[in-house]
């Protein structure tokens, strides 16, 4: 029977019906949620009691009771009790001195051990609850040698679940064991597992133990790991120290190197500039038209970072580029990176190259702008 044959008022009813079992079903969520929450904080606040006595315990220079972590191995096994447990340790924090909580947490390692073996039983989404736990417990931190924390850790790293697979490397970061991060990254390679490489990058950062170290190590076995597993060690590596120049010289003026990684270490060179990529970089700008456009590009960015005037007349050089990008950079590095004065532009600016005259005269009128509005800034202020 085709809708359109029933008579109004019966879908109207019908729709009236719908709208009261979704308003039924939404008071009674609400109630159930109310319920929950209620059930949780309860048991957080039974958590919390007991966990307060044994760091006054640890403030009396006394260890804390064995019946306690007996019933912790117990009830944690319940990820509803893990949760309210957690509450409890961040209500607990609150209140008791930082240093004494810090201890009770290290105390835990031999229940988040046993644990460990329960949780790599669960779904994914339990797992990466407990691996979560791990990290913001700084449970097995400073770990040298692989337990049954890291070898469940690890099991998540060749998982599908992105999730559980970030909250994993995040403990083994907050761990700050460097063999455990190289043995990551062979997982990854081995298994061919895409993972965000601005992620990889930003966990190398927030690296628990000797950043350097890591980095050293991880460079040191370039070889074993392709570009989307180097790069964010070359980018980790960017961002905190300039102790890599010679090692990213040679990645630079390796002629079998992949672009992507050259086009990092010109990155490097600008952060760090060292004296003999000068030339180099001033090579990228002056055969533009020969190579790849995104050489001559990021050249001309990082020549900001290499004053002289044999740096200048390449620039200006570089502003009758034929690609757009090529002759925006050499522009932004003449004016904003070396702070060359308009009068030393007058011969772009009156010259007889169309582009070069467009592209300086657009980058002064943006600087104009700039200034113009950090003045009316200042005068609200």
């Amino acid at each position: 029977m085709h809708v359109l044959s029933f008579r109004p008022e019966v879908i109207l009813y019908i729709y009236m019906a719908s709208c009261i079992s979704v308003l039924v079903f939404n008071i009674l969520y609400i109630f159930a949620d109310k319920y929950k929450g209620r059930a949780l904080e309860k048991r957080s606040l039974s958590f919390v009691g007991e966990i307060s006595a044994q760091i006054e315990r640890l403030k009396e220079a006394r260890e804390p009771e064995a019946a306690h972590y007996k019933r912790l191995r117990k009830e944690l096994k319940n990820p509803e009790k893990l949760r309210a447990f957690e509450y409890s340790v961040l209500t607990v924090k609150q209140q008791a001195p930082e240093e004494y909580t810090a201890e009770y947490l290290r105390s835990l390692r031999g229940v988040f051990l046993e644990l460990a073996g329960v949780y790599r039983k669960s779904d994914t989404i339990e797992q990466a609850y407990f691996a979560y736990l791990i990290e913001k417990f700084r449970i097995d931190e400073g770990r040298e040698s692989f337990d049954g924390i890291m070898d469940f850790l690890m099991d998540m790293i060749t998982g599908k679940d992105v999730n559980a697979r970030e909250n994993a490397m995040r403990a083994f970061y907050a761990i700050g064991n460097e063999s455990a991060i190289l043995a990551i990254w062979r997982k990854l390679e081995d298994n061919e597992i895409s993972h965000s490489r601005k992620l990889l990058a930003d966990g190398l950062l927030s690296f628990r133990g000797d950043r350097k170290e890591l980095a050293k190590l991880l460079f040191a076995h370039r070889e074993e790991f392709g570009t989307t597993l180097f790069l964010p060690v070359m980018q980790f590596i960017r961002f905190f120290t300039g102790d890599f120049q010679q090692q990213f010289f040679t990645l630079l003026s390796g002629k079998n190197e992949d672009k992507e990684i050259q086009l990092e270490a010109i990155r490097y060179f600008r952060r760090y500039p060292y004296e003999p990529v000068r030339e180099i970089l001033q090579n990228y700008v002056r055969y533009q038209e020969y190579i790849d456009w995104e050489y001559a590009a990021m050249a001309a960015s990082t020549l900001a970072s290499y004053p002289g005037e044999d740096t200048v007349f390449c620039l200006k050089e570089g502003l009758k580029a034929a690609n757009w990008y090529v002759r925006l950079n050499c522009a932004e590095a003449l004016i904003y990176g070396l702070g060359i004065s308009r009068l030393r532009l007058f011969d772009v600016e009156n010259g007889r190259d169309r582009y070069a005259r467009e592209i300086i005269r657009y980058v002064l009128e943006k600087e104009q702008i700039r200034q113009q509005e950090m003045k009316e800034e200042q005068v609200n202020v």
